[in-house]
């Protein structure tokens, strides 16, 4: 079985056309990924190191949600203005892009998860998460990294309260840089995969 995602990227001009879209190969799923998925297929705990550099330990019933709300810039899909060459080991982006309309801000819609979809012919099936960013800095923005961060906590554990912990689990480099006019608004997609 393949586990792939795809990038898709969309930029709509304040008139409502759209002036860029491309679809790219998703190379970075981070470690972090990896240790959350361990954590619930074994159930055993693991270590993971979350946005903010902490470490803390992931448990069996972690959820990977990325469902997040509007105008908060914690989880689901980040964007920012790094330019350095994802690694295996990250755990937040290079330069993140906070929410807001003032300069080098744009504002985060709600994040939308939708799938699984299955196809039986091609023998393959997948997710989609979604999130729109809205320029009202009063100047272009360029985006040049993109990822996509979960959350877990809000429960108790053996009669401890479990804080809020963000993780990233992919990160990407753009190929090009993509500029943002005032106005304008870019659409994000990661599409996760699996194939036989």
């Amino acid at each position: 079985m393949n586990v792939k995602a795809y990038l898709k990227i969309k930029v709509i001009n304040e008139k409502g056309k759209c002036i860029y879209y491309r679809r790219y190969r998703s190379r970075s799923f981070v470690i972090n990924f990896l240790n959350a998925l361990f954590a619930n297929l074994s159930g055993q705990s693991i270590t993971i190191i979350n946005t903010s550099g902490s470490s803390y330990s992931a448990q069996p019933i972690d959820s990977i949600i990325a469902a997040d709300t509007a105008n908060d810039n914690n989880f689901g899909i980040q964007i920012g203005t790094g330019t350095t060459a994802p690694s295996i080991t990250d755990t937040r982006l290079s330069q993140l892009i906070t929410n807001g309309t003032g300069v080098g801000q744009m504002q985060y819609s709600a994040v939308s998860v939708t799938g699984p979809v299955t196809n039986t012919t091609n023998n393959t099936g997948y997710i989609t998460i979604t999130r729109t960013f809205t320029n009202n800095s009063g100047a272009s923005i360029t985006v040049s990294e993109v990822g996509l961060v979960a959350f877990s906590g809000n429960y108790f554990i053996s009669g401890n309260y479990k804080s809020n912990q963000y993780f990233l689990i992919i990160h990407d480099l753009l190929p090009t840089p993509i500029t943002v006019p005032n106005g304008s608004s870019l659409s994000i997609s990661y599409e996760i995969q699996v194939a036989t």
